[in-house]
């Protein structure tokens, strides 16, 4: 018997699964008489009818059957292997998961992003956790690097993780436009102010706490939030007023929805590159940790 030609059984396969020569032509894009002399040219190379008519419609007869069935496993094969090419192409690509805690600016997130995209072949997971989550993600190797604004334990020879300094972020007081009547008395006009504090998970919370010990400043806390976005939104719906990282509001006070109250900072934010040795193998962690320098706010 001569080799079987599986464009030939590819067609015959086709007009089986869609009913008809003219059903399958569509999807072939192929014509019809061009479609009916292949099957022709395969039934005769096997030897055997595969279709037969019953009241005008194409049903197969015992052998298409049986090399339906047969057709069937071939292709379902062929697609299998297609999509394992394709998933062994995408384990080939240089992948990166970066942990970045819920207290950093999302800019911050962004230009990771970009830094890590320069290789197109990239692919890049981004996972925002509070610091002692990610510290846990990262010693069970489940990501690459955090971004953080607290180093965490990196002193003595057990210790597991490696932080680098990359930068640091001005912190300042900032509220709506109809607030600024407390501009006028600083700091003596935030008594009693409605204030939003950054939780216990932000290590700011401590340093916005000793800043007005060291005022006598009492204001009102009426909400205690760890994430940024969320911080900085219930002082957009007038909640009150905050404390945050200047870069993370910049295009908010170049709108005019929100003013800064003071020009002097309350503080500086430092930010973390972590990784769990100080010999990195990733190239975009390499990339990142060379690279990376927040813009200075």
């Amino acid at each position: 018997m001569q080799w079987l030609n599986y464009h030939h059984l590819f067609y015959f396969y086709t007009i089986a699964s869609e009913g008809s020569v003219t059903e399958a032509t569509q999807k072939l894009k192929l014509a019809q008489s061009t479609l009916s002399a292949q099957l022709k040219q395969f039934e005769e190379s096997i030897g055997y009818k595969l279709f037969e008519r019953k009241n005008r419609k194409l049903t197969l007869t015992d052998v298409g059957h049986r090399v339906f069935d047969y057709a069937h496993e071939i292709f379902s094969l062929g697609e299998e292997l297609r999509e394992s090419l394709s998933r062994f192409e995408d384990s080939l690509r240089v992948s990166i998961r970066i942990g970045v805690m819920d207290s950093i600016p999302k800019t911050l997130s962004r230009d990771l992003v970009k830094i890590a995209s320069r290789d197109h072949g990239s692919k890049i997971g981004m996972i925002e956790e509070s610091l002692s989550t990610l510290l846990s993600r990262l010693e069970r190797h489940e990501i690459d690097l955090i971004l953080a604004n607290e180093r965490p334990p990196t002193e003595g020879k057990n210790s597991r993780f490696h932080a680098k300094l990359v930068g640091e972020l001005a912190v300042v007081f900032v509220t709506t436009p109809e607030s600024m009547h407390l501009k006028a008395d600083l700091p003596r006009s935030f008594n009693n102010q409605p204030m939003i504090l950054p939780g216990h998970n932000s290590p700011l919370r401590q340093d916005i706490i000793d800043h007005f010990r060291i005022k006598n400043i009492h204001p009102t806390v009426v909400a205690e939030v760890d994430d940024l976005e969320l911080q900085k939104m219930l002082v957009l719906d007038g909640h009150g007023f905050t404390a945050l990282p200047l870069l993370s509001v910049a295009e908010e006070l170049k709108q005019g929805q929100l003013i800064r109250l003071s020009e002097t900072p309350i503080c500086h934010e430092s930010l973390w590159l972590i990784s769990t040795h100080r010999l990195v193998h990733n190239p975009i962690a390499k990339a990142i940790i060379n690279s990376f320098r927040p813009a200075a706010s």
